[in-house]
């Protein structure tokens, strides 16, 4: 008998409406398009509330335009929350008390005009009470706001796809072990990945033509070991690496042997979160990102939580004597590692490049000096557009607000990718959104000099071209920089200035996107600029900057 999947946890990336699900066996299941309700099995619509008597049934939070909705695992589990709403919150109301209360003017609503349709659907009366409902009227009421609410609209844009991974723990048979570095060989192309704070590689998705992985580590001859080899079939893998000094065994069934994939903990006095963490082998973060907890350092005696989907109990492993000091993982309220899955936002190309194409459409050419967003700001840095370079700033930004590993050191760096190789790793040809890194050269020496420029690759040029979209480009023609198209040149000089010269450097992605070899279109930039993003002026071949 076939194991049935539960989903334990969801991330929701707003620009991309795509809510990803993640089960207790790895697997990702991808919901976008629709409507809120349908996309977060959420009937009801029901908002986030600490006292909500659904609250313990939600798996986690999104955030909307139309602002924040509790998502549910699944269709049953938001039907039940529902039907728990009405008859314990508001069993002694009316119809039309409740439709006042549940779509208030304030939102924007017409509860008037709703309680008048749910009326005709049902044929119940407004002045009804919920309490006098059998099960039978209950749920011909929940049906109608279900239809109200927007459940069935939008059909033809719904999209749904469900992606096997292939998830690795790497532990010294106790405790995961962070900060391990390991080749991974996906068909034949190399990545070098390291664990993160909770001993996780990045997942790796079974994505279609994909085949052959193959895990190596370096050994103490300095050589390297092949420690796993599989294929990525149709089902999620949990695989957990057993390190013992330099040699690995491998056990596949992780997420069976020695996790469960939610488990109910009551608070008792004496509790933190950062204790349970320990106890249970899993971090604060985690914790907090699966019971929607805001501030970590605020728990109740008597509060149930649930365990997330991560080691819940120690591993089933005895415990081998290791002849170096395992590392161990933080477990206090700086835990910022949960493992990145990025798998959902594979549903469209790039999703950072809606980030970085709605910023340009926003300021359409405006100079640096009138543009009011602040990047480097909301990238966690300091300065001004007007006094800092400000290209990485913005790619950090883009990459951050579509939920795929950014600049982690410093943000106003435009060679973090280069720098930081757990989080970002090379291609060899460009592909749509791929992160551009130019480099400074000193005209003297030819020497690398620190410094360079940072964009998104958006297409090719009627001249062959890289056309790259990003911040602090155009120069003193577009007021000092601005978000637009730039021609760069790959084979040569692409700005020179001040005794040093530019040119490109090497092309990235972050860990966790993968890169299918999508064919670049060809554009007239200066008719892309003028026809998409609102830029009359003509782009020059001089158009380098940041730093």
């Amino acid at each position: 008998m076939s194991k049935i999947m539960r989903n334990i946890n969801v991330k929701y990336n707003n620009s991309s409406l795509t809510a990803d699900f993640i089960a207790d066996d790895g697997t990702h299941y991808l919901r976008s398009g629709g409507t809120i309700c349908w996309r977060f099995f959420n009937p009801g619509n029901i908002r986030p509330s600490r006292s909500s008597v659904c609250d313990s049934l939600k798996i986690g939070e999104g955030n909307t335009k139309s602002g924040p909705f509790m998502i549910f695992p699944d269709d049953a589990t938001g039907w039940k929350a529902l039907k728990m709403l009405l008859k314990l919150t508001y069993k002694d109301m009316t119809v039309r008390d409740v439709i006042f209360r549940y779509s208030p003017k304030l939102d924007g609503n017409n509860p008037a005009e709703y309680v008048k349709k749910i009326s005709m659907k049902t044929g119940i009366q407004p002045d009804e009470y919920i309490r006098d409902f059998d099960d039978v009227i209950l749920e011909r009421l929940m049906e109608a706001i279900k239809t109200m609410e927007g459940y069935y609209n939008n059909q033809e844009t719904r999209r749904e796809r469900t992606i096997p991974t292939t998830n690795i723990l790497v532990s010294d048979g106790n405790t995961p072990i962070a900060n391990e570095k390991l080749k991974v060989v996906i068909d034949n192309k190399s990545y070098e990945w390291c664990t993160n704070d909770n001993g996780y590689l990045p997942p790796i998705a079974h994505l279609p033509g994909r085949s052959a992985l193959d895990i190596f580590s370096t050994g103490a001859n300095g050589k390297e070991e092949k420690v796993y080899s599989a294929v990525a079939g149709p089902a999620s893998i949990s695989l957990l690496l057993i390190k013992t000094g330099q040699v690995f065994t491998a056990t596949t069934g992780a997420h069976q042997e020695g996790e469960r994939a939610t488990e109910d903990y009551i608070v008792k006095s004496g509790d933190t979160l950062s204790k349970i963490a320990r106890e249970f082998h899993t971090t604060v973060k985690r914790i907090a990102d699966l019971n929607s907890i805001s501030n970590v350092d605020v728990i109740s005696v008597g509060q149930e939580i649930k365990l997330p989907g991560g080691i819940s109990k120690p591993l089933a492993v005895k415990k081998q004597a290791s002849q170096e000091r395992p590392k161990k993982i933080p477990t206090g309220t700086s835990d910022n590692a949960y493992p990145q899955a990025n798998v959902g936002n594979d549903s469209i190309q790039a999703p950072w490049m809606e980030i970085a194409i709605r910023e340009a459409k926003q300021w359409h050419g405006t100079g640096e000096r009138n543009i009011e967003d602040n990047y480097h700001k909301l990238a966690g840095s300091h300065g001004k557009l007007s006094n800092t370079p400000w290209c990485a700033s913005f790619v950090t930004y883009c990459l951050a607000e579509a939920n795929y590993h950014h600049a982690r050191a410093n943000a106003q760096s435009s060679q973090f990718p280069v720098n930081e190789p757990a989080r970002f790793y090379e291609i060899s040809e460009p592909v749509y959104g791929a992160i551009m890194v130019m480099r400074n050269y000193s005209q003297s020496t030819n020497k690398f000099i620190g410094g360079g420029h940072i964009s998104f690759v958006y297409s090719l040029t009627t001249s062959g071209n890289i056309a790259a979209l990003g911040g602090n480009q155009g120069g003193i023609d577009f007021g000092y920089g601005t978000i637009k198209l730039s021609e760069y040149p790959t084979n040569k000089n692409s700005a020179e200035f001040d005794y040093k010269y530019q040119k490109f450097y090497k092309f990235y992605l972050p860990v966790g996107y993968y890169d299918n070899k999508n064919k670049l279109r060809i554009i007239d930039i200066d008719e892309e600029n003028a026809t998409n993003f609102g830029i009359g002026i003509q782009s020059n071949s001089n158009e380098g900057g940041g730093l």
